[in-house]
């Protein structure tokens, strides 16, 4: 591709700020050969320069947002409803996903195992999930009680037996 020289300072402007693949995989905490394979998977956008890959910081912060975005808000939800009743460690851990921390970032920090932490970060989820369920269902009223019959199934085959006088 030609560029005319009103392109060029566009285009340089642009690529100021540019982070090559080592910098953005390690920008992002995945190996350089993770990192490359999600390049080329097409899940992390970049601009190809002659032999060299160079990506934007804003677009690395779009992905790690997409990926980790939905543990922030869960940690969130977790830390402003007292309802909830977080343990101390489970309360550490939302701290650190708030702070944009990796589960296998805050393992290494809490000095556990990654699989305690996705365990907590479970615990969590649940945690959150019953809270937000529990004030979604209305307090049963007598009036929706009464509206709907309850009604017994039987399976095929079995036949209901006559009560015993």
């Amino acid at each position: 591709m030609v560029l005319r020289s009103s392109e060029l300072h566009h285009n340089l402007q642009y690529l100021n700020g540019m982070l090559t693949t080592h910098e953005a995989a390690k920008h992002l905490d995945l190996s350089y050969w993770h990192f490359m394979h999600l390049v080329e998977a097409g899940r992390i956008p970049g601009v190809r320069v002659v032999d060299r890959w160079l990506f934007s910081p804003d677009d690395l912060n779009d992905y790690k947002r997409s990926k980790f975005g939905v543990m922030e808000d869960l940690a969130r939800a977790a830390l402003e409803n007292p309802r909830i009743g977080l343990t101390e460690k489970q309360a550490i851990i939302c701290h650190y996903l708030l702070a944009n921390q990796r589960p296998s970032e805050i393992a290494r920090k809490l000095q556990q195992s990654r699989q305690a932490v996705h365990s907590q970060i479970s615990l969590i989820r649940e945690k959150v999930t019953r809270v937000q369920t529990a004030s979604l269902i209305p307090p049963e009223s007598t009036t929706v009680r009464n509206a709907m019959p309850v009604t017994k199934r039987t399976t095929r085959g079995k036949r209901m037996q006559a009560p015993l006088s």
